[in-house]
């Protein structure tokens, strides 16, 4: 058995001492109705009166109704009923101090609670509640914290009581979505181009007179993006880079600010482009020693032909047929190299941008994380649209020559030289 609290240890006995002031009464009582003669004084009555007086010495033991004395106070107490408790409870001398009194009436619950443990205990077990459910479940005590499985199952509870109450969230932003799961060109609607920033021009100071015609209006020293606009020339610009995926040319995509390195990885791979992060390299178009050796060549479903390349082939410029560019103010050198080598570029303009840099201008907010993530997302959906159906064809067109659809061109033209 644990160790009780001082206070537990003075109330119990208090109340054993009650209790057999409490019996020594009754005694007296029933000997008062079945003898009402007086007894003489004898030795006999003085020694049965000595043994009465040593009740109340803390040596005595109270005896049950087997007489066997009780082992302490708790199993005196346990074979109480409650009017007994009740009766010894209000016999007990009251404390005089206020602390006290706060203590012995959270003591006086405890031991109405103990008395009356098998009522609550029969009505625990016939009870529809959910800890009837597990009838192995070893309940703690009142004065003592919820065990573990206590405390499990009433979070069961609680959550099936109060799980479906509250706000239901929905339509939640998930960044991560933008760029693993992008929309294609149908779904975007100005709601979420408006949702990621889009409309958000910059500063009335900086605005560039040649973006006049994307203008909407002006709100607390900013220029408004007019998002029909928006959609109409992201439609356009999705439109060339599926064209030239089908094609069989080559897209690059060009991020050079903090965030964008995830967005243009994943559009490139998505159509079977490259990218460029962090920082563009002058010369990499303009220069033709600066491009990689040795090469090889690819046929339309990018597989290798394995054949040998001449002088003039292994000395061409390789360069993108596509740049897509998601800041073109912090890009004007790859630009002016594009506008040299004669590439088509696609790039996202702001208010502060001339729109002219760029072949085909998306006006949107460039400064945007989301805004730039989200129509990367949907030019990489578009170039992969148009490589799968690049492949089908491919694969078609094979079909009809009879071969199989992961068989390679090079070798049919092996055969036909060797014939």
């Amino acid at each position: 058995m644990s160790t009780l609290h001082p206070f537990r240890r003075g109330n119990l006995r208090l109340l054993q001492k009650s209790a057999l002031r409490l019996n020594s009464t009754k005694v007296e009582s029933t000997t008062a109705a079945v003898q009402p003669e007086e007894v003489p004084v004898t030795s006999e009555t003085k020694a049965a009166g000595t043994a009465a007086n040593n009740t109340e010495s803390p040596h005595f033991k109270l005896l049950n109704a087997h007489n066997i004395p009780y082992d302490g106070p708790i199993e005196q107490l346990a074979e109480m009923s409650e009017a007994q408790l009740n009766e010894i409870v209000n016999s007990a001398p009251s404390p005089t101090l206020g602390r006290e009194n706060i203590l012995n009436s959270r003591f006086e619950k405890l031991l109405s609670l103990y008395g009356n443990r098998d009522k609550l205990k029969k009505q625990f077990s016939s009870s529809s509640s959910l800890l009837a459910r597990f009838p192995n479940l070893v309940p703690s005590d009142s004065t003592s914290p919820y065990t573990p499985a206590e405390l499990t199952i009433r979070q069961k509870h609680h959550a099936s009581m109060m799980g479906g109450l509250g706000s239901k969230i929905v339509k939640v932003y998930q960044p991560h979505t933008l760029i693993t799961n992008p929309p294609k060109i149908n779904q975007v609607t100005v709601e979420k181009l408006m949702a990621s920033g889009a409309h958000l021009g910059r500063s009335t100071q900086l605005f560039n007179q040649n973006f006049q015609p994307f203008v909407y209006g002006k709100y607390k020293g900013l220029h408004i993006i007019d998002l029909e606009k928006t959609t109409s020339y992201l439609k356009n610009a999705c439109k060339v880079v599926q064209g030239v995926v089908e094609n069989g040319g080559i897209v690059l995509f060009l991020g050079l600010q903090v965030g964008q390195l995830r967005a243009i990885k994943e559009a490139a791979k998505r159509c079977n482009g490259y990218y460029v992060a962090r920082k563009w390299i002058p010369g990499a178009i303009t220069n033709s020693l600066e491009n990689p050796k040795p090469r090889h060549e690819v046929d339309m479903q990018d597989f290798k032909t394995n054949r040998e390349l001449n002088t003039d082939e292994s000395n061409q410029v390789i360069k993108p047929d596509l740049i897509v560019i998601l800041n073109p103010e912090s890009a004007s050198v790859a630009i002016k190299e594009a506008n040299q080598a004669r590439i088509p570029t696609i790039g996202i303009v702001d208010s502060n941008v001339d729109p002219s840099l760029v072949v085909y201008p998306i006006p949107a907010n460039s400064s945007s994380g989301r805004t730039t993530n989200l129509i990367c997302g949907v030019l990489g959906k578009a170039g992969e649209t148009g490589l799968q159906r690049r492949l089908q064809k491919v694969a078609e067109y094979k079909k009809t020559l009879g071969m199989e659809p992961n068989e390679n061109f090079g070798l049919i033209d092996k055969i036909d030289d060797e014939n």
